[in-house]
């Protein structure tokens, strides 16, 4: 794992992420697909519960609840401002 890339339950508030790879067991995996949160996806981190319970992120325009063992799963990096330098990777 790169340096840049970090646990979606890290990211920064209000930053503009994209999804770059995951980790667990594939029923986990093919949940974050079926949300919206596949490789290249750009998200964004809008709300952390009190006490660390959930995080609530934005995907292509739709909000998600994510446990944050969940989000812990799914691996993120800062955007670019160019969406094509997004899905390269």
């Amino acid at each position: 794992m790169p340096a840049s890339e970090i646990p979606l339950s890290h990211a920064p508030f209000c930053r503009p992420l994209v999804v770059c790879g995951y980790s667990g067991a594939e029923p986990f995996v093919e949940r974050f697909r079926e949300l919206g949160l596949i490789y290249g996806a750009r998200v964004t981190l809008r709300r952390r519960a009190p006490l660390g319970g959930s995080i609530e992120v934005e995907v292509g325009g739709i909000r998600l609840g994510l446990r944050l063992h969940e989000a812990a799963m799914i691996y993120v990096r800062p955007a670019t401002s160019d969406a094509a330098d997004d899905t390269a990777n």
